[in-house]
């Protein structure tokens, strides 16, 4: 007997400084509370008095729940499951972002972005369901962003994650904000690694009137000015022993009923899931992964981590030179007739600037260097696969 699985995605825009904030939160909730969903997947909960508040808000209906901590700022991601969580795991990206990057609010390096999994039971049912927000373009394109390798990198770990954790569960679903449009290179590895279907694509129904659009939606007030973007998703996977298909897909949780803004500059995605378990299990793998595809994918990957290993030597470059200056110049400082208070602070100035660049340019530069490494060692090794069972 079939049994049908609500599942939502949310980014809850949870910057401090974001308008109505608290308002949004309480209207999140509730909205959260009149037991709609199943399965909730919510990103940018940076606040952990704000995942309070939700998980008082909720606790009749969405009983289950886990937040996964992370990073200085918090990962800002959490579950909230009408059904037992009775396990979880989590992964932090290798590469994210810079933490130079905050000159234009780029705190993704800060917050410890991460793939996170809440085994949960539901009517004899093992489900996977990873939550995830990736690291933001902050370009128009994915082409254009300076932290496309990075991107790429996380797009990878995660469909690595999914396979390596998700061969014994009966479906796996992974919901979030993955900053990524239909097409790009970083959701083409995901699905074609992972052989992960999107719910938005594959739904037997969807509203006429639904564009699809999640982030930049023209009627959001929260919208800043842009490409209409679909970055949010709902992607899944059944098994032999389990046939889902998405019966319905939405955007969802526009205006706060009621009030004259949004619930987040982010609309929800919600996916109406129907599962049916199989009483004799085909040994055939359920939607298997598309290798060839996932071979052109990485192979273009490999490429883009290349270059920014390159671009890599050209910071250290510019860091080295920064603090070869900053100690050319210290020193005379002290010779210069101005008060001595004047000096001082110079020297600490010149001190902070010398700590920073040295740490930049021989710490973390170091460490992206290795990241890249890694991940472009990981994908060399499906392909050189791929190549010895081509021969």
């Amino acid at each position: 007997m079939p049994v049908q699985l609500r599942v939502l995605t949310l980014n809850c825009w949870g910057v401090l400084l974001c308008p109505k904030m608290s308002e949004r939160f309480q209207a999140i909730g509730e909205e959260l509370r009149t037991g709609k969903y199943d399965l909730v997947s919510l990103q940018e909960v940076f606040a952990d008095d704000m995942y309070r508040k939700l998980v008082h808000l909720v606790e009749d209906v969405l009983p289950y729940h886990h937040y996964f901590y992370s990073g200085w700022t918090g990962s800002g991601v959490c579950v909230f499951s009408k059904h037992p969580i009775t396990d979880v795991c989590q992964h932090q990206f290798t590469l994210n972002g810079q933490p130079d990057g905050i000159r234009k609010l780029e705190l993704d390096w800060f917050g410890g972005s991460l793939v996170g999994l809440c085994r949960i039971q539901y009517s004899g049912t093992e489900i996977n369901l990873y939550a995830t927000q990736t690291h933001a373009a902050h370009a128009s394109t994915e082409e254009l962003s300076t932290y496309r390798a990075h991107k790429l990198s996380q797009a990878f770990e995660i469909s690595q994650f999914i396979r390596f954790t998700g061969r014994s569960a009966d479906l796996n679903i992974l919901a979030g904000d993955l900053n990524l449009q239909p097409r790009e290179l970083g959701l083409k590895i995901i699905q074609s690694d992972s052989g992960m279907e999107d719910a938005w694509l594959t739904a037997e129904h969807k509203k006429a009137d639904d564009s699809g659009v999640t982030f930049r939606h023209p009627e959001n007030n929260f919208a800043t000015p842009g490409v209409l973007k679909r970055i949010d998703y709902i992607l899944y996977k059944g098994s032999a022993g389990c046939r889902v298909k998405c019966v319905h897909c939405e955007t969802t949780m526009h205006k706060v009923p009621g009030k004259p803004f949004n619930y987040s500059d982010h609309e929800g995605v919600l996916a109406h899931l129907e599962l049916e378990k199989v009483s004799e299990p085909s040994d055939a793998p359920s939607n298997p992964p598309d290798l060839s595809e996932r071979d052109t994918s990485l192979r273009q990957a490999v490429q883009i981590l290349e270059e920014k290993m390159a671009s890599v030597a050209s910071r250290r470059l510019f860091y080295t030179a920064v603090l070869l200056l900053c100690l050319l110049l210290v020193i005379p400082i002290t010779r210069l007739p101005i008060h001595h208070v004047v000096t001082s602070l110079m020297h600490l100035l010149f001190g902070l600037v010398i700590g920073w660049s040295f740490w930049m340019g021989v710490v973390f530069l170091e460490t992206e260097k290795r990241g890249l490494l890694a991940s472009k060692a990981r994908m060399e090794v499906l392909l050189n696969v791929s190549e010895m069972k081509n021969k």
